[in-house]
């Protein structure tokens, strides 16, 4: 049993630092999208100055901009989604951080220090499944996030050449 639930216990902190992954690959993709924001902000001017006009020109720099609004807010929405939290307390873990914080402290010392090998077992094995869960959503969200970044980012380069030519 003592085997058992040391293989456990490494098969949660792998599947923690998953999480702590998809958290770490989420945020450069926030941080280029602003900045690429950022850029393009500069180039603002001419590019409302075309948009303004009654051409087809003025039809393309509004197309591409709702475009690329489009998807950045789809990469931003989520990428920021990888960093709300996701697990609900349950009440009963006495494993799981949120279910200990609202515990009554001596329901959780003498529950704790009663529990049977089988029980904290299946304790384990049931936060392994909730973090596997958490983890595999996060990483879905970041994978759009980089998918959805080619897109934005290809526009953003035609919006920004777009806007410094004279």
């Amino acid at each position: 049993m003592e085997e058992r639930l040391k293989s456990h216990y490494e098969s949660l902190t792998r599947a923690i630092r998953f999480v702590r992954t998809t958290d770490t690959k989420a945020a450069p993709v926030l941080g280029l999208q602003i900045a690429l924001v950022g850029t393009l902000a500069t180039r603002s001017d001419r590019l409302l100055n075309i948009a303004m006009e009654c051409s087809v020109e003025s039809v393309a720099i509004v197309a591409l901009g709702v475009l690329y609004i489009f998807f950045l807010l789809a990469v931003i929405t989520f990428a920021f989604s990888v960093y709300i939290p996701m697990n609900p307390r349950t009440g009963k873990s006495l494993i799981y951080f949120e279910d200990i914080a609202f515990m009554n402290y001596e329901y959780f010392e003498f529950h704790a220090k009663s529990m049977g090998a089988e029980v904290i077992e299946s304790d384990i094995l049931d936060q392994i499944y909730r973090v596997s869960k958490i983890a595999s959503a996060k990483m879905h969200r970041v994978r759009w996030a980089f998918i959805l970044s080619a897109p934005a980012s290809l526009l953003w380069i035609v919006l920004l050449a777009w806007g410094t030519m004279s």
